[in-house]
């Protein structure tokens, strides 16, 4: 990528899963992954009622409600599930929100609510009720079979898609990083106990389809560069991934950047229904940049590289960086030394003793000797200025015979 016209290149994707980069990507992902399903097995969901079934009303008071008092209150009720009901109130205390688990008798239900609006009202006075929703399990448990068949039909369709314009290895790993995204917001939204509704799955849905887009523009380069340096046989896939994450990473960064802005600027200005939207997409944004290139792009260029052309390749590299690393070794070791004998024979000579009494004449001759000896015999095969000279002389145009010339 390219910074105020300076280029810079990092060295992001490998093609070995337990090497450096490749393996501090895949620990920090396999990290969060894990905390997420202990997470997720230990805390559960926080599932909104339109999931599970139950009764929300959202009323404005006269007079400020006390979160406290009205807990109390609702647990007068415990035996019909009330003391698990979810109360909110506003800053000023004067709007009341309460999410009540579904009761499944119909008389008891109406019985309880009313009962509670009573109280409530004798308690703080009910100037207006805002919302009031109901909504039985059955019909939860529909929402939530339906999304999950939304979100199934979503990665069956992209996974289509990818195969036919890219090809099918690009489209499976595309969907990995979908899942680690998947999997990684579920288990933070169980850690932070946020709610979990029809809000949420849209957004949820809005961020697979972002984070599939940045995905598709690194493969894009990726399949652009293999068309251009595999021809050459001399680029391993990782490296041409590797590149390619390069020319696309100043993109990747200014488009996550530009569009977390507005998230951050709602998640800290705007209203509990607009917070609950812009925390999934901020999720999804942050995930969706990170997983595109450093999931998805490693995954692809590890499997990629076990096809025979490019297995090839990457032996043919190895064993290229091999003999490098001889040669540099070689010159490293033979150079050094050199140098140090011819500087311990110069300080033996300035201390008064012969470089043999100090034990560094011979080996720094020894030293010596085959390069002299090469010298020496370079010289000798080139012909001397004499000799030159008289091989002008002698022959002319004709060889070295001389014409005869006509009478």
């Amino acid at each position: 990528m390219y910074v105020r016209g300076r280029e810079l290149k990092y060295s992001l994707v490998g093609g070995r899963p337990f090497a450096p980069p490749n393996l501090y990507w895949f620990a920090f992902s396999a990290a969060l992954i894990a905390v997420s399903v202990v997470v997720l097995s230990v805390m559960g969901l926080d599932l909104g009622i339109e999931f599970r079934g139950g009764y929300l009303v959202k009323m404005n008071l006269e007079r400020p409600a006390d979160v406290g008092e009205v807990r109390s209150m609702l647990g007068d009720y415990a035996e019909q599930g009330l003391d698990k009901t979810i109360v909110q109130v506003s800053g000023d205390g004067l709007t009341l929100t309460l999410r009540m688990p579904y009761i499944e008798d119909a008389q008891s239900r109406k019985e309880t609510i009313e009962a509670v609006e009573k109280r409530l009202g004798e308690a703080y006075g009910i100037a207006e009720v805002l919302q009031e929703e109901q909504v039985g399990s059955e019909w939860g448990r529909e929402v939530s079979g339906k999304a999950l068949i939304a979100l199934g039909v979503f990665l069956v369709v992209i996974l289509v898609y990818i195969t036919l314009r890219l090809e099918f290895k690009m489209a499976v790993t595309a969907i990995a990083a979908l899942i680690h995204d998947t999997v990684i917001t579920v288990g933070i939204y169980a850690l932070t106990r946020r709610q979990v509704t029809p809000v949420t799955v849209i957004a949820f849905l809005t961020i697979l389809g972002y984070s599939l887009y940045d995905t598709i523009v690194v493969f894009d380069r990726v399949e652009e560069n293999t068309n251009l340096m595999a021809r050459t046989g001399r680029v391993s896939f990782s490296g041409i991934v590797n590149e390619s994450v390069n020319q696309t990473l100043m993109r990747s960064i200014g488009t996550t950047l530009t569009t977390l802005l507005p998230i951050v600027t709602i998640l800290a200005f705007g209203g509990e229904t607009l917070k609950d939207f812009a925390f999934a997409l901020f999720l999804g944004v942050l995930l969706g940049g990170y997983s595109s290139i450093f999931v998805a792009s490693p995954l692809l260029a590890m499997w990629k590289e076990r096809e025979p052309r490019y297995a090839a390749v990457r032996a043919r590299a190895d064993t290229r960086g091999a003999r490098e690393a001889i040669l540099v070794s070689k010159a490293r070791t033979s150079g050094p030394d050199t140098a140090a004998l011819e500087g311990a024979g110069e300080a033996a000579e300035e201390a008064g003793l012969q470089p043999e009494a100090a034990g560094v004449g011979t080996v720094a001759e020894a030293a010596r000797k085959p390069a002299t000896a090469a010298r020496k015999a370079q010289a000798a095969r080139k012909p001397t200025g004499a000799q030159q000279r008289k091989k002008a002389t002698t022959k002319g145009p004709g060889g070295g015979k001389k014409k005869k010339k006509k009478r």
